[in-house]
């Protein structure tokens, strides 16, 4: 019942609203069109409309006015209504003023207002015939001087109408444009909030969890060395958890296109300038473990696209961290970055860790290895001279300008130009590979990716020390970009081993397994 009456209420307030559609017509020239043609209509109110008090004429003359004001809403039919009655009223009254030929040339040009061609042609035709029978029967309209008045207003309402239609088509044209423009702006704004929303989880929520289990282990920590490794590995996760948070502020506030379309792949990046701060940003947090690490930084180009800076950030900070949790305490340890092995628009981007470690190290790290051959480069393990080890990461590149591509140009000159931008050669990584292991919760310490330092895989001792991380890849847990998208959270990342937290873990050489 109430149902009902809302209905009913909905028709009959609805009521005026469609008779002034229908007034107003479904164009916006229709309104002016249709005031005119009334405006046309009520000239028979002037005195000496009537030029006889004749009833028939009269009638006659009334529904020519009529038809004028019809004019505007049923053009098709006024065309052909008044080609008939004008011929008729010439040859009733052939010696009076015919209003019929006016409300033709109005319906006319309506039609060609409205583009209707045939229409338009129909009614020029009509308005040809009653001509032609005005002048046989000659009447007011007949001859040469009908032909003058009635084709001068022909081509005037015709030439207003087909303005009319330019205008109607322009205004159609602008309200169409806006309306995609519209569409398209939501949709740069919906894909804007899922990319904030998807990055904000990744930087914000994975990077606190990450933090909040450290911090966990740390308080439950009693050896200092450890606990100075956990507290360097925690600078690391807050400096790279700030700088992302930055980017993503940065990006908002500049409303660029790649915060709406996330293309990494094509982006600009100051690489030299970020090079500087992340290695300032890892020799902090060392600093704040009591980890005497150095970074050597040799001069680099200036810009790179954002798939090379991803990958570089990451190499860098899992170098960073398998020296902070596998180096021997109190041992200097260097992080160099270099570019080497130029020829032409190719190039090698070397980034080596040296540190002294208490296991020989047999073969490469496994997620370091796996990132680089992503990118077509190779993961090395040496010792030095003073039998430190020495893990080196060559991502090749190519220089993506054309004043980088000259061959004839030093390193350092190339480095210093401004124009220099660098792009990975391969930029396939696939990080779903990367974070596959930690699908796996049940996977040993064995197939983790910080277990591939193993001196004796034999000796069942395990992974020793305070921390291990357990099916996720060291520089994406820093820099949350799989870990969080797996779904683990940071306690699952990092937890306290158990059953190898020996005090074999607090003396040297006590590790059976080593990350350099």
């Amino acid at each position: 019942m109430t149902g009902e009456i809302d209905s009913a209420t909905g028709t009959s307030a609805s009521v005026p609203a469609r008779v002034w559609h229908f007034l107003r017509g479904p164009r916006f020239i229709d309104l002016p069109i249709r005031l005119l043609a009334l405006i046309m209509g009520l000239t028979i109110l002037v005195p000496g409309s009537f030029e006889i008090t004749e009833p028939r004429y009269a009638g006659l003359l009334i529904l020519a006015y009529g038809l004028i004001v019809l004019a505007g809403f049923l053009p098709l039919s006024i065309v052909i209504a008044t080609t008939g009655l004008g011929i008729a009223f010439s040859m009733l009254y052939p010696d009076l003023e015919n209003m019929f030929p006016e409300a033709l040339i109005l319906a006319t040009a309506v039609l060609i207002s409205r583009r209707r061609w045939i229409g338009f042609a129909l009614g020029t035709v009509g308005l040809a015939v009653y001509l032609g029978a005005s002048t046989r029967l000659g009447s007011y309209d007949a001859g040469f001087e009908g032909f003058t008045d009635l084709g001068y207003g022909w081509l005037t309402y015709s030439i207003l109408g087909l303005c009319a239609s330019f205008v109607e088509a322009r205004i159609r044209s602008e309200i169409d444009r806006r309306e995609r423009a519209a569409v398209d702006h939501q949709k740069s704004l919906d894909a804007m909030r899922a990319r904030f929303t998807s990055d904000m989880h990744d930087t914000i929520s994975h990077s606190l969890t990450t933090e909040s289990a450290i911090i966990r282990t740390l308080a439950k920590e009693s050896d200092p060395e450890t606990a100075a490794r956990l507290l360097a590995e925690l600078a690391l996760v807050n400096a790279e958890a700030t700088k992302r948070l930055r980017q993503l502020v940065t990006s908002l506030s500049r409303w660029e296109a790649e915060a709406c379309t996330g293309d990494s792949a094509t982006s600009r990046v100051r690489f030299r300038a970020e090079a500087e701060q992340l290695t300032t940003a890892i020799e902090d947090g060392c600093a704040a473990g009591s980890v005497p690490l150095t970074t050597e930084l040799s001069p680099l180009p200036t810009h790179a696209t954002g798939t090379m800076s991803h990958h570089f950030r990451a190499v860098m900070l899992e170098l960073a961290t398998n020296v902070i949790r596998h180096s021997v305490p109190g041992t200097p340890a260097t992080l160099a970055v270099e570019m080497r092995g130029e020829r032409g628009d190719r190039a090698e981007l070397l980034c080596c860790s040296t540190n002294e470690s208490s296991t020989a190290l047999t073969q490469a790290p496994r997620s370091l290895s796996r990132r680089a051959k992503a990118v077509g480069g190779v993961c090395r393990v040496d010792e030095d001279d003073r039998k430190r080890t020495v893990v080196e990461v060559a991502l090749p590149i190519r220089f993506i300008t054309p004043s980088a591509q000259a061959s004839s140009k030093s390193d350092t000159a190339r480095s210093s130009s401004d124009a220099d931008m660098i792009d990975v050669v391969d930029d396939d990584f696939d990080t779903s590979a990367v974070s596959s292991s930690a699908e796996n919760p049940g996977a040993t310490s064995a197939e983790a990716p910080g277990a591939d330092h193993s001196a004796d895989s034999a000796s069942g001792a395990g992974r020793v020390g305070a921390l291990e991380a357990t099916g996720a890849e060291a520089p994406d847990r820093l820099t949350g970009t799989d870990t969080a998208g797996s779904g683990i959270s940071g306690e699952a990342t990092y937890r306290l081993s158990n059953g190898s937290h020996s005090n074999a873990s607090r003396t040297k050489g006590g590790r059976g397994k080593v990350d350099a």
